[in-house]
C-alpha cells in the first residue's frame, strides 16, 4: 500500500483530481486503491469536496511528471523534467569508461538509460526509495543521481574504473547518498546488503548458470512485499526456453513479473566500439559476416514485485568464470583477454 499511497500524493500535489483520474495513475487493484484513499482521508492528508481530492498538507515528493507515451501509452516519452535530466547525463556521461571484455560489458543508449529511469518512477520505485544497483557500465547511478529523488544508491561493480567515474561523480556534486563498492558476483553478498533495498535493477548475463546467479544476488537484497526489481533481458542470447526458467525462479522466489517492455533500450554499435569483441563471437564463427551495419542488440526491460517475503530458490552457481559467460546460447559475448587463446 506505500506505493499506492506515495502514487496518489505525488499526483495531488500536481494538482486536485477525481477518484476516475487517479486510478489511472496508480497500480493497486480497487480494493487497495481505496483502502490507501480512506487511510490517507482519516490521517488528514488529503481531503474530498465537490468530486475532487487535494492535499491537506505538504508532502515531500515533487509534482508527479509526465513520462508515458503521449502516442502508444505505454512506453516512455523524455520530455520537460526527463529531457532535461538527458541532457545533464550526455553531458556528465561524455568521457564514461569504454567497454572491455573481461566483463562481458557494453552500455545502451543515454536516452534509454534515462528512459529506465523515468518508467522506474512512473511505477514508484525511484523517488524516496533506497535502490541497489548490481553492476553499472550504464551509469543509471548517475542518472539517478541528477534527479536527486533517491533516499540512497548503492553500486556494486567488478571494474574499478566504472567505480572511479561513479565516485568521482558523486564527489562532484556532493552526493553522500551514492555508495560504491567493488563486489564480484561470484562472491557471497555481505550481510548488511541482504533485505534492505526498496528496489534493484541489473544487466544479468544470460547464462545458464550466470542469469540465476545475478537475479538470485539481487533478490536477496530486496525488503519484501512491494519490493522491485528490474532487469534487461534479451532475445538475442536467451531462448524461450530461458525465459520460462527465469520466470519460474522469480515466482518461486515470492515475486510476480508485472511488465515487460520490449526492445527497451537498445546498445549501440559506434559508441559502444565493440569492433575488436567480434572475432571472438561464436555467431561470427558460424557464418562469414561482414559487421553489422546497424544497432542490432536489444534488451528488453522487465520489472518484477514481491507480492510474498522474498526467499531465492536454489540453483546451481557457475563454478568459474567461464560458466559465469558462456553457454550454448552465448553466440554474442566476446572471450575475455584470458580466454582468447582456447
Amino acid at each position: 500500500m506505500m506505493r499506492t499511497r506515495y502514487q496518489i500524493l505525488r499526483a495531488l500535489k500536481h494538482r486536485p483530481m477525481t477518484f476516475w483520474q487517479l486510478v489511472n495513475l496508480q497500480d493497486a487493484h480497487l480494493v487497495e486503491f481505496l483502502e490507501a484513499l480512506k487511510d490517507l482521508l482519516d490521517s488528514g492528508q488529503i481531503d474530498y469536496q465537490d468530486g475532487l481530492f487535494r492535499l491537506r498538507v505538504d508532502v515531500p515528493y515533487q509534482p508527479r511528471r509526465e513520462v508515458i507515451c503521449r502516442t502508444c501509452g505505454i512506453g516512455v516519452e523524455l520530455r520537460d523534467y526527463f529531457g532535461r535530466i538527458l541532457e545533464l547525463f550526455l553531458e556528465e556521461t561524455k568521457d564514461r569508461p569504454l567497454p572491455v571484455s573481461d566483463f562481458d560489458q557494453g552500455f545502451v543508449r543515454p536516452q534509454d538509460t534515462v528512459a529506465r529511469l523515468a518508467y522506474m518512477y512512473e511505477r514508484g520505485d525511484l523517488e524516496d526509495r533506497e535502490i541497489f544497483i548490481l553492476g553499472d557500465d550504464d551509469l543509471l547511478s548517475v542518472a539517478i543521481g541528477l534527479t536527486g529523488m533517491a533516499r540512497r544508491v548503492t553500486v556494486v561493480e567488478v571494474d574499478e574504473r566504472i567505480t572511479t567515474f561513479i565516485r568521482d561523480f558523486a564527489q562532484r556534486h556532493d552526493l553522500d547518498n551514492i555508495v560504491v563498492r567493488e563486489y564480484n558476483v561470484l562472491e557471497n553478498l555481505p550481510p548488511e546488503e541482504r533485505g534492505a533495498y526498496d528496489t534493484f535493477v541489473t544487466d544479468p548475463v544470460e547464462t545458464n548458470k550466470g542469469l540465476f546467479l545475478f537475479v538470485g544476488r539481487c533478490l536477496e537484497t530486496l525488503r519484501g512485499p512491494g519490493a522491485a526489481g528490474y532487469m534487461g533481458f534479451t532475445h538475442r542470447e536467451a531462448s524461450l526456453k530461458k525465459w520460462q526458467r527465469l520466470e519460474e525462479f522469480v515466482i518461486k522466489a515470492g515475486m510476480v513479473i508485472t511488465d515487460i517492455l520490449r526492445d527497451f533500450a537498445t546498445y549501440p554499435e559506434r559508441e559502444n566500439q565493440w569492433e575488436e569483441f567480434y572475432e571472438t563471437y561464436e555467431i561470427m564463427k558460424k557464418l562469414d559476416l561482414p559487421m553489422p551495419d546497424c544497432d542490432w542488440y536489444k534488451s528488453a526491460f522487465v520489472r518484477m514485485e514481491a507480492v510474498a517475503p522474498v526467499s531465492v530458490p536454489e540453483f546451481d552457481p557457475p563454478g568459474d568464470l567461464k560458466e559465469l559467460y558462456f553457454d550454448d546460447e552465448s553466440w554474442a559475448t566476446p572471450h575475455p583477454s584470458f580466454m582468447k587463446k582456447d
